[in-house]
């Protein structure tokens, strides 16, 4: 999915006034997070595309079938925050941990840790 259509979405399901830079750069956050804390620990199942500015065509790094969840729960929990609801934060919040803990899950089944060294006994 590109952030785009994540966007496009989003804006369907809870209309706001934050401009498509600001959505953009909050994609890039959690995307960045995703890459640094879950990522980093394990074997690549693929190339995963250099730092770069995003734009409405970059392809978000979480796939099918995660990736609605993920990107909507964390841009809702950004708007949110942002507009001072506090009930619906902790509401989107909510979605975001489950979220979060299922893209954490399938990389920990699919994917082998990375080896820190050998290891003798």
């Amino acid at each position: 999915m590109t952030a785009g259509e994540l966007i496009a979405q989003v804006d369907t399901l809870r209309p706001n006034q934050y401009s498509l830079a600001q959505k953009l750069q909050w994609l890039q956050r959690v995307d960045g997070q995703v890459r640094l804390e879950l990522e980093q620990s394990h074997e690549p199942e693929s190339e995963i595309p250099p730092w770069e500015a995003y734009t409405e065509q970059t392809e978000l790094l979480v796939q099918f079938p995660y990736d609605t969840e993920l990107y909507t729960a964390y841009l809702f929990c950004q708007i949110d925050l942002h507009n001072g609801e506090i009930s619906r934060y902790n509401q989107s919040l909510a979605l975001l941990s489950a979220a979060w803990r299922q893209v954490a899950d399938s990389i920990n089944r699919s994917r082998m840790p990375k080896s820190s060294g050998d290891w003798r006994l």
